[in-house]
């Protein structure tokens, strides 16, 4: 094979260590699936192994997304190149203080109760955040690119903007709430996901997303997972819909009734209101019409461009 087409291959199969992050993140959930199923120990009444198996799979999400993004980056591909094996090591850092700390059960998240305790919560909260602008730096070399379809870079432009607030929002979990450092409730923990009530208690399965208070890993979940939901909108529509200019309607729709989303689920949160309650049915209501009356009002305004453009020829 010559050497321009083993490059041209090397490019389809995207970034080989994300690539490689995504395979052992899938090998690691089938580990730690089987070890959720047989090993009886808990923290805060749920399964030692749920924290690290939801971690795998979004690094398996997330670097399978990353390394096929990577693909259709033409300018500033060796900083592109740089960030996504840095995006790798960071995450695999983070995978494996979280199953570790799970393995000898204990939390991995908010534990300053020793100096042990308090390095690796620092490397996360390090690592994380040397992923979180990797991204960013990775991601610029996607807002422009020359060889994405238009629709696609607009819902990628947009996923990236989500996903990286969605992650953001991680960081407003790690300050100490005021109940924690009162000397009678010092149990050597400093930040929390729950608002309104201690993190554990009644949750919904698996996610453990709070049933009783604001849980403000909800709005971070769908705000990280932007970045998968809305490329794959696009893709879809490519096949489903002829029409460019119905395709951009939609997909700017679809992304707007999903910043709605984000953005409810985290005011939510932050004022102590769980998910689980009526109101969540009607604000997701409200956010599908807006969606739609904003694809509606975008393609109306191609319409009339496309006609003013016209006139004018």
């Amino acid at each position: 094979m010559s050497g321009s087409r083993l490059a041209s291959l090397r490019a389809l199969l995207g970034h080989k260590y994300l690539n490689a992050t995504a395979a052992l993140s899938l090998i690691g959930s089938l580990v730690v699936a089987l070890l959720y199923g047989i090993d009886p120990r808990e923290i805060l009444g749920v399964s030692v192994w749920e924290k690290p198996l939801k971690f795998l799979i979004s690094a398996a999400l997330y670097s399978t997304t990353f390394s096929w993004l990577y693909t259709y980056v033409d300018k500033g591909r060796k900083l592109a190149r740089a960030m996504g094996t840095v995006i790798s090591i960071m995450l695999l850092t983070e995978l494996l203080v979280i199953t570790g700390m799970a393995a000898v059960g204990t939390t991995s998240h908010f534990n300053v109760s020793t100096p042990f305790n308090i390095a690796i919560w620092s490397v996360m909260a390090t690592a994380i955040s040397i992923v979180w602008v990797a991204t960013f730096l990775l991601s610029a070399g996607l807002w422009n690119s020359a060889r994405m379809p238009g629709d696609l870079r607009l819902a990628v432009r947009w996923a990236i903007g989500l996903g990286l607030a969605g992650m953001g929002i991680a960081f407003t979990m790690t300050p100490p709430q005021p109940q924690q450092v009162l000397p009678e409730n010092w149990a050597g923990i400093a930040g929390a996901h729950t608002v309104g009530a201690p993190d554990g208690g009644p949750g919904l399965p698996f996610f453990g997303w709070s049933t009783e208070a604001g849980d403000l890993r909800v709005s971070h979940f769908f705000g990280l997972h932007a970045l998968q939901v809305l490329p794959l909108v696009a893709l879809l529509l490519s096949v489903l819909i002829a029409s460019n200019r119905v395709r951009v309607a939609m997909i700017n729709g679809a992304a707007t009734t999903y910043t709605l989303v984000i953005l409810f689920t985290y005011v939510q949160a932050l004022i102590g209101q769980t998910i689980a309650q009526p109101a969540t049915f009607l604000a997701l209501a409200i956010s599908l019409v807006l969606g739609i009356t904003v694809a509606g009002l975008t393609h109306r305004r191609t319409i009339h461009t496309d006609v003013d453009t016209f006139r004018g020829a």
